[in-house]
């Protein structure tokens, strides 16, 4: 036992303190943005007013594809990824794998992206995968999306960190399990007007009661994607292949088809897709077609799948090039479909709440949220043990401060998207990015100005609030918006619903907590009179 004045003690506990607290808020960035990233893809259409008009990857564009190729070096012809982004718009990636400068092995190629009604090219660049600028119609979606995986940290920083948070999450999950004495009792519990702080304690034990099996699932689920590819299969490769990456890839995903770079022509994806669609194959749309060896003879047609009524997990289905014909599933590990592949599958679906479509991403989202209060509660209640200690104030007003800043900083990314995407794309990265920014300073000036956490609190929600009721204003309303797009529609109205019940708990009365106040004002009539 190592003994320490009672100075240096209570400096420890303070650092321990305030560490505990600034990776609570961490933990709430990582938590919170993945709530929302449930709907990045519907959120990515509602910025840009919905999916543009056309059939994309249903439609007939094999002709399309047989023309850009003919524009490419023959190398890029090696392998090409072929989607649709949130706007609609189409996107073919003819590309190879090459070193970089550094000897890095990169992905590099031509990027086409097309009008999915008329097939015309929006824009065509070459270079790096990492280094292309983004598609400007989906860049809300993947900033969203990124801050979640990485907190737009470099790679791999960012995955550790975000992996270390998910794991910090499931050791409090876990362990709020084991001690948790009254799990079913708190899970009906009401929460009590007595005090502030009573009303909060039970608020949080409701919530956290209520999400307790969801948080340990998110967070074993987050920290699998965050450490399987950069720690797990380096340390399998070190351990039994003698740090051979290669043969660990081999040994998990099988071995690779015989090459033959015989020329045969490309039957196309057009017929593949469709094969793909049929009940006993995929049943679905294809939201991914994956074609390796363009215009070869082991020429191999990939197509992935959404979970749909019939399939829980996202599939892979593979096709010969040349003529077509359908060669089985893909599984997610290994040559043979196995539990351990299908175990992998389950991740991503159990992690963004896949397996049910909209009645389970709502469920997702709703848990997700209430993970977050009980985040942001919990330091409440650490916090106000300790609110007589003048230390403390400053780290009382970070709560809300990042509580409430963070959907405000997201509100701004999404206003600085809107302004731009319709008049200047070419601004539309760095009004995203400039909108977030201004939104996290906004949000620091009103939380240090304001003397009190909970008024500022209260400020910062009347702003969200005001932010969230005129993202659908900026955006404009029409009535071609809203035919035949009932998403954009229910985002809309639950943006204003959001805003307008965040206007009116920032103006609640404190009825039920005058008994509280009276007390404190009571006994410390000084910080009465300054708070006030």
């Amino acid at each position: 036992m190592i003994n320490l004045s009672n100075i240096s003690g209570r400096r420890l506990t303070d650092i321990h303190g305030w560490a505990g607290v600034l990776f609570g808020l961490a933990l709430y960035i990582v938590v919170f943005s993945g709530a929302i990233v449930v709907f990045s893809h519907e959120i990515g259409a509602w910025s840009v007013s919905g999916h543009k008009l056309g059939d994309g990857l249903q439609g007939k564009i094999d002709h399309r594809l047989v023309e850009l190729s003919s524009t490419i070096p023959e190398e890029y012809k090696d392998e090409v990824g072929i989607w649709q982004n949130s706007s609609g718009e189409l996107i073919a990636f003819f590309h190879t794998h090459v070193k970089d400068e550094a000897g890095k092995i990169k992905e590099k190629g031509t990027r086409f992206v097309l009008d999915p009604n008329s097939l015309a090219i929006i824009s065509q660049l070459e270079g790096y995968n990492d280094e292309l600028p983004h598609v400007t119609s989906g860049f809300l979606e993947e900033f969203l999306v990124k801050l979640h995986i990485q907190l737009h940290a470099p790679d791999p920083i960012g995955l550790y960190l975000t992996g270390i948070l998910g794991l910090v999450l499931l050791v409090s999950a876990v362990s709020g399990f084991i001690i948790h004495r009254h799990l079913i009792k708190d899970i009906f519990i009401s929460p009590r007007l007595n005090t502030r702080l009573l009303n909060t304690r039970d608020r949080h034990n409701l919530a956290g009661s209520w999400g307790l099996v969801f948080s340990i699932v998110l967070a074993f689920t987050g920290a699998f994607f965050s450490f399987a590819t950069t720690l797990g299969l380096p340390v399998i490769a070190m351990t039994a292949f003698g740090g051979d990456q290669e043969k660990a890839i081999t040994a998990i995903y099988g071995e690779p088809a015989v090459v033959d770079s015989t020329p045969e022509k490309f039957i196309g994806i057009e017929d593949i897709i469709a094969q793909s669609k049929q009940a006993n194959i995929a049943g679905s749309d294809p939201i991914f077609v994956f074609i390796e060896h363009w215009g070869r003879a082991d020429a191999l047609v990939s197509t992935i799948h959404q979970p749909s009524d019939d399939h829980i997990l996202y599939t892979t289905h593979k096709f010969s090039g040349t003529t077509g014909k359908y060669i089985g599933e893909k599984s997610a590990v290994g040559t043979q479909p196995s539990a351990g592949s299908a175990l992998i599958g389950m991740m991503g679906v159990l992690h963004f709440g896949w397996f049910a479509g909209l009645f389970s991403r709502i469920i997702w989202l709703s848990l997700g949220l209430a993970t977050c209060y009980v985040t942001i509660t919990g330091l409440q209640l650490w916090v106000q043990r300790r609110e007589k200690e003048e230390r403390w104030q400053e780290l009382a007003k970070l709560i809300p401060i990042v509580g409430y800043g963070l959907p405000i900083a997201m509100v701004g990314a999404a206003i600085g998207f809107i302004l731009t995407y319709s008049h200047s794309t070419e601004l539309v990265e760095s009004w995203t990015v400039d909108g977030f920014l201004i939104g996290i300073v906004i949000s620091f000036i009103i939380g240090l100005s304001l003397r009190t956490a909970e008024k500022s609190k209260q400020v910062l929600q009347r702003v969200l609030g005001v932010g969230l009721i005129l993202l659908p204003v900026i955006r404009g309303f029409s009535h071609e918006i809203y035919i035949g797009d009932v998403g954009i529609v229910a985002l809309d109205i639950s943006l204003i619903i959001s805003g307008i019940i965040l206007l009116v708990v920032s103006r609640k009365s404190n009825a039920h907590f005058i008994k509280d106040e009276t007390k404190s004002k009571d006994l410390n009539p000084e910080r009465s009179a300054y708070d006030h």
